[in-house]
């Protein structure tokens, strides 16, 4: 399967996936280069509005963790 066009750019994976590494790495294998990539909540998102979404918004719909917000600046 081919990799996702916006995996490079896309905010949430530039943001939050290297913070929680290995543990988010699946959100790329699955969503970015895998069998979910047409289940991405981002790219459909993407999709029907013709921006960004916001980059707190994961693959799955769901939202990142409070957490990992807190001591960002």
């Amino acid at each position: 399967m081919s990799e996702c066009q916006h995996l490079h750019d896309c905010e949430f994976v530039l943001r939050y996936v290297a913070r929680v590494k290995p543990h988010w790495d699946d959100f790329v294998s699955l969503y970015c280069r895998g069998v979910f990539q047409e289940n991405c909540k981002r790219l459909e998102q993407l999709r029907e509005l013709g921006s960004c979404p916001d980059p707190k918004l994961m693959p799955t719909g769901h939202r990142v963790p409070h957490v990992l917000d807190q001591d960002q600046t």
